[in-house]
């Protein structure tokens, strides 16, 4: 920085100040470092910068297997970050404590100004982590039944799960099976889960054993497909808590040669783009991701500025939308 502030006849501070906040140098002044900067190929050390307590970095933990609903809540972060002048910095995690644990210790080393976390935070060691570094922390999450730590952004799994369940009840379906993939330590899909169930109880329809856990791939949809039409063949309609699974579970009626929804029908859950382009397409839950991931970074950074949201939701909303698989 030395160098460069030399060549362009500013004060070494002032380089600084251009590179960290571009806002509080003279347009002029700015042109000429950066002129600089270009023609030496000077990098700045953001090593060396997230030592500081304003480091303009926003931290994000995502899961092993970014699916198209995390690949636009991404984005929608993203671009909040870059709007705001902020990087976001984002981490592998999964949906275990240990693992959850080992991913914010990471990202709390880069000195973030706060952190957006794809679930509950589960682990204890990991929230006292958060409270000790003083960093505020926004929840992705399930936002019914538990307190986030500050804030969480979201949506009531619960009562989309429900709503999509009596909107096929109220299709005529009563044979009515759900699919998820695994649901432990993940909030969302357990009330989605808990959710179906409740509308199913509120049927008064004795539906049996007409769920499965399956992975989060289209060939997890088709053996949900092949498991629940075998073990009761008059199943009528199939309820996936996410569109990959729908996916998979059309595929397999088309390689069998049955007719959708005539034969069985199918739903899903999140309104990727492969919902609406696959045929049939499939009647899903619409969420608003990149508006959820949006919405994460302002009131993140609205909290850091000293805004009080503890234990405070943001519910974004659902819609059902009904197309031509059920």
């Amino acid at each position: 920085m030395r160098d460069i502030a030399a060549q362009a006849g500013v004060a070494p501070i002032t380089v600084s100040r251009a590179l960290s906040s571009p806002d509080k140098v003279s347009p002029e002044t700015l042109k000429k470092i950066l002129e600089v900067v270009q023609k030496e190929g000077f990098i700045p050390n953001n090593v060396a910068g997230s030592m500081r307590a304003t480091a303009k970095v926003i931290g994000t933990i995502v899961p092993p297997l970014i699916n198209s609903g995390i690949a636009d809540q991404v984005q929608g972060m993203s671009d909040a970050c870059a709007a705001h002048g902020y990087q976001l910095l984002l981490v592998q995690g999964d949906f275990s404590a240990e693992a959850e644990d080992k991913a914010i210790m990471a990202l709390l080393g880069w000195r973030p100004k706060g952190l957006i976390i794809q679930a509950f935070v589960q682990s204890k060691a990991a929230r006292k982590r958060i409270a000790t570094a003083g960093v505020p922390v926004v929840e992705i999450s399930e936002i019914r039944g538990r307190t986030p730590m500050n804030l969480a952004v979201g949506i009531s799994n619960f009562d989309a799960a429900y709503a999509m369940t009596q909107h096929l009840a109220g299709k005529g379906y009563k044979r009515i099976g759900f699919v998820s993939t695994p649901i432990h330590g993940n909030d969302r899909l357990r009330q989605r889960r808990v959710g179906y169930r409740k509308a199913i109880a509120d049927l008064g329809i004795d539906q049996g054993d007409l769920e499965v856990e399956v992975p989060i791939t289209s060939k997890g949809g088709a053996a949900a497909l092949s498991i629940l039409t075998e073990r009761d063949p008059s199943i009528e309609v199939i309820f996936c808590s996410s569109d990959l699974l729908a996916f998979g579970a059309v595929q397999e009626c088309r390689r069998r040669g049955w007719a959708i929804p005539d034969r069985i029908a199918i739903a899903g859950f999140g309104d990727m783009d492969l919902a609406s382009q696959t045929y049939p397409a499939i009647t899903t839950v619409r969420v608003d991701r990149y508006g959820m991931g949006r919405s994460a970074v302002d009131h993140l950074l609205s909290l850091a500025a000293g805004e009080t949201g503890s234990g405070k939701s943001v519910d974004v909303g659902f819609e059902i939308i009904d197309r031509e698989s059920a």
